[in-house]
């Protein structure tokens, strides 16, 4: 016997130092993901603006969490025995994207200078710019209604630069525009503009591209039309441009390659310089592919925003539509009709504003482009959208949203056969209200009290109408811009305006984009801006409250809030948010939903919680294992009927000798708030309850069609794994199972209670009213809580040591209060009463209050 005993006893010390080293490594593990999680904030707190770096930081910050990423897929490999290689390839993946941001590499070469757009997706942002990416993604990842098409990328646009030997005098341009001078910015950029019309396209990419157009036209069945879109390397994603790129539409095959030019062209037009100069890009962030799409012969067409672009009433989708062809609603040539929709589960039609649409925009019949044409009087004022076709652009609105986990603005066209067909996608610029200052109306003439929001601020200086390209190139430093209509070409001038006030337009506009993302405050569809306000006249728009003033309100600039800290629009802080595109956005929120999986992960943030919790599942599976397990341990001196052996992984026990230890010998934060739960003087672990006949019959059946236990004693041994932080605490007590995993320390990030309780003595009905009972209770006290049958899992994470402890205690009351309450529930009043019973203190239910 003795001999035998030696032999367990070397069993048991391979086991304790295998589970010792699995814990260093869960340690290990833990501390790689609190340090990797402090860099993900502290980049996000630099990218706000108020701090100065230089690339090397950049650098330094994206090579400190690339190796503390790795660190933690390693170190779960080892835990989990290489069952998560599968996040190796992903971070890779992501490592690539990164690595290249930051070292300012051009784009690889594409296999192809032209992509059918079904092989186009947001891992292609770099060689199909930001509008293509997202169209490819909501085409071949949501499966929305997409026109089919191709695209040419930016390695095409590169080739006929070089092929015409314009790439260095295209950089040299750039290198010494002067964004200030219009006037030689439009005649330097005329010339440069002729050159790339002239151009000769390479005959490669005339060959691919007839190639494209003739599996379309097979696809398709006819010789489509097509829609020429532009997709600047960085549209749509860090800056909208919107409006400042050329779109084609209706073009034959005949004409493509002409249209093509007119669009890479259209990168030099003056205002698309100014926006460029503003926003710090080279000439090679500027490089162009161009969406090539089916065209789609619109009956309607519109813009969806999924919250309302002037941020001042959440919860509501916008969207705004007009008869025919898109540019009539987004490039402002109309007041279009205006819907609002409730931003729920299932959207619901609040209120619609009809316009007059007098005319729309068609496809010309012959010769390619469009034709503006009247429209009869009993259609204009009929509404552009049925309320089935709002409830579903509604649906697409809030699944596009949640997919890029964003606000989007979103345009769509309704074709003649009644078909939602989604165009573009982008985030969407929300201008939320600034504070708010009193002032008198009699002190101050009021001039316009009428319009809408497009960007919510106030701004004081001379009026300055604009009605033609030279009246841009004239425009001062610090006027207010007042226009007829929301042009895009306006944009090019907004860097230098105080204010913009428009007579026709809405929020959706491209010149209300662009104000929003210069953060200048506008008003458009004013009406009468033009006609009331002269050039030179002092005015303040406050656009907060949808009024002009007459001269200047001091009240109102002195409250106004301060713009933006210009930091951010430096090249160094562009190349920043690039790269935390990759790093800090989370998609894996649930780990209960079927998309929590290695293959879901698309940046470094979403595989430090992919592994953050397997880490923990791993944790809670190795204590299961090693409960069975003879490992050398120490019992729990209690007077309760609790054989409860310890096992210490390192702190979790004061230095002693023999095989017991006192209850204050615990040095385990978990386990020490814990067994004050389990020995809190009010409960009691001891003696029967009072059973009714039912509640006896039911263990009485239950234990004749259980199999016979190797053990006589109702308590079976309860085994807890513990370290100074950590605690995995098993029992087994009759016949029902309790598993708590815990990690409590100073570490908020790091810190998570995980409970799973099963079983019992009664029959199913009765376990399952005591499973409602702990599982409600655990609702109350704060815990994620799942029920199904007699089973409960309760999980509780990132939550202050302090307040950890509280719960460890709660839970450990709750454990003993549930036992053999199974026999006794008879209905659901019983687990309402028990439950108002235990939060009261009142935990060995005195008088029996149910």
């Amino acid at each position: 016997m003795r001999l035998f005993n030696i032999f367990k006893r070397k069993k048991t010390h391979s086991s304790a130092q295998l589970l010792q080293q699995k814990y260093q490594t869960f340690k290990k593990l833990l501390d790689a993901n609190n340090s990797a999680l402090e860099i993900m904030s502290r980049l996000e707190t630099v990218a706000e603006g108020d701090f100065v770096f230089d690339r090397q930081f950049v650098r330094s910050q994206c090579n400190e969490i690339l190796n503390k990423v790795k660190e933690i897929i390693d170190e779960l490999n080892e835990l989990g025995n290489d069952r998560y290689t599968e996040l190796v390839p992903i971070y890779e993946y992501i490592k690539t994207l990164i690595l290249k941001e930051i070292a300012g590499a051009p784009p690889q070469t594409p296999a192809s200078l032209v992509l059918p757009l079904s092989q186009v997706d947001r891992r292609l942002l770099l060689e199909v710019g930001g509008k293509n990416a997202n169209l490819g993604e909501i085409k071949n990842r949501l499966n929305l209604p997409t026109p089919d098409g191709f695209v040419l990328t930016a390695e095409a646009y590169h080739q006929v630069l070089a092929a015409n030997n314009l790439t260095a005098a295209v950089s040299a341009f750039i290198n010494e525009l002067d964004s200030e001078n219009l006037a030689e910015v439009e005649k330097e950029s005329r010339l440069l503009r002729e050159q790339i019309l002239s151009a000769e396209i390479p005959g490669p990419l005339q060959e691919e591209v007839t190639q494209q157009y003739n599996r379309l036209a097979q696809t398709l069945g006819y010789q489509p039309r097509l829609a020429l879109r532009s997709s600047g390397l960085y549209e749509d994603r860090e800056y909208s441009f919107a409006g400042q790129f050329l779109t084609k539409l209706n073009v034959s095959f005949q004409d493509f390659f002409p249209s093509y030019l007119e669009i890479l062209a259209s990168q030099f037009s003056p205002h698309a310089l100014v926006y460029l100069a503003q926003k710090k890009l080279t000439h090679s962030e500027l490089a162009m592919s161009v969406g090539c799409l089916a065209m789609v012969a619109a009956r309607t067409s519109g813009v969806l925003f999924t919250e309302a672009p002037a941020g001042h009433r959440p919860g509501i989708m916008v969207i705004e539509a007009a008869w025919g062809l898109g540019p009539t609603v987004v490039e402002g040539r109309l007041v279009p009709d205006r819907y609002l929709l409730a931003k729920e589960k299932e959207p619901v039609i609040l209120e619609q504003h009809l316009s007059p649409k007098p005319f729309r925009l068609v496809p010309t019949p012959e010769g390619g482009g469009v034709t503006k044409e009247a429209v009869p009087d009993f259609e204009n004022r009929q509404p552009a959208l049925t309320p089935e076709e709002l409830l579903l652009l509604g649906r697409y609105g809030l699944q596009l949203e949640q997919y890029f986990g964003r606000p989007q603005d979103i345009e769509f066209a309704i074709d003649t056969d009644g078909q939602v067909i989604i165009l573009q996608a982008r985030p969407l610029i929300i201008s939320r209200p600034w504070p708010e200052a009193s002032v008198s109306p009699q002190d101050h003439p009021i001039l316009i009290d009428q319009g809408t929001v497009a960007c919510f601020g106030v701004g004081a200086g001379p009026a300055f109408i604009v009605e033609s390209d030279e009246d841009l190139a004239r425009f001062p430093e610090g006027a207010v811009l007042v226009t007829r209509y929301t042009s895009a070409r306006y944009g090019a001038v907004l860097h230098k305006a105080k204010a913009l006030v428009a007579d026709i337009g809405s929020a959706t506009s491209h010149l209300a984009i662009l104000a929003r993302e210069f953060k200048i405050p506008a008003l458009v569809d004013t009406a009468i801006a033009t006609q009331v306000l002269q050039t030179g006249q002092e005015i303040t728009v406050d656009a907060n409250h949808e009024r002009v003033y007459q001269g200047r309100v001091e009240e109102l600039l002195q409250s106004a809030a301060q713009r933006q800290p210009l930091l951010t629009e430096t090249p160094i802080y562009t190349t920043l948010r690039r790269v935390l595109r990759w790093i800090n956005p989370l998609n894996l929120t649930d780990p209960k939903l079927m998309d929590f999986t290695p293959s879901s992960c698309q940046t470094l943030h979403d595989i430090t919680r992919f592994a953050h919790q397997m880490a923990i599942a791993e944790m809670f599976e190795l204590g299961e294992q090693f409960r069975e397990e003879e490992a050398f341990m120490v019992r729990l001196k209690t007077t309760l009927p609790l054989n409860l052996y310890l096992i210490d992984l390192g702190g979790g026990l004061r230095p002693r000798t023999g095989n017991l230890v006192d209850p204050e010998d615990i040095l385990s934060i978990p386990m020490r708030a814990l067994w004050k739960g389990i020995s809190h003087p009010e409960v009691s672990w001891a003696g029967p309850i009072t059973l009714d006949a039912k509640g006896l019959l039911s263990v009485v059946s239950r234990s004749l069609a259980a199999p016979a236990s190797p053990q006589a004693d109702f308590w079976l041994r309860t085994l807890a794994i513990i370290s100074k932080n950590y605690l995995n605490y098993s029992s087994r007590l009759g016949y029902h199972f309790a598993t708590i995993d815990a990690y409590v320390g100073e570490i908020r990030n790091d810190n998570y209670i995980s409970f799973r309780f099963k079983g019992g003595a009664a029959d199913e009905y009765r376990r399952a009213l005591r499973a409602r009972f702990l599982g409600r209770t655990l609702e109350k006290l704060g815990f994620d809580t799942e029920v199904s049958g007699d089973l409960v899992v309760a999980k509780l994470a990132k939550y202050p040591q302090a307040l950890l402890e509280e719960k460890l205690d709660m839970l450990g009351r709750l454990m003993a209060c549930a036992r053999q309450r199974d026999m006794v529930m008879r209905d659901e009043k019983m687990v309402d009463c028990y439950i108002q019973a235990f939060m009261e203190g009142n935990y060995r239910f005195f008088g029996e209050p149910c």
